[in-house]
């Protein structure tokens, strides 16, 4: 999943901005992102098998930085133990501009298509 989530960053990366939306939520989470103003998402990100979500339908990356993490040990077993997350899956955390406060996903596993990028 760390390999994914890298590749992921890198693409974002290589643009001045990336503005992402919930597609579909049923018990998997699609987002998508764009990096125009096209109709079209550059990027579809697919959480698999969605065991807790913590975010807002729509944000704004800021891609001079990482936008996806895997959280350090502490953070993860802070929020795991807050919410019940059970084991097996792992813990996603979002970086979105304007927003102080981290989003999280935890999920079984990660996989994107990139169109545009």
């Amino acid at each position: 999943m760390e390999k994914i989530i890298k590749q992921i960053n890198i693409s974002l990366s290589k643009h001045q901005w990336c503005d992402f939306e919930i597609i579909q939520l049923k018990g998997n989470l699609i987002i998508g992102g764009r990096t125009s103003f096209d109709k079209k998402f550059d990027i579809i990100i697919t959480f698999k098998n969605i065991f807790f979500l913590q975010c807002l339908y729509e944000w704004k990356t800021d891609t001079s930085i990482p936008a996806f993490y895997i959280p350090e040990a502490d953070e993860q077993h802070i929020v795991n133990g807050y919410y019940s997350i059970e084991q097996g899956y792992r813990l996603i955390k979002i970086l979105a501009e304007d927003i102080e406060k981290p989003m999280y996903i935890a999920c079984e596993k990660i996989e994107y298509n990139i169109e545009y990028i």
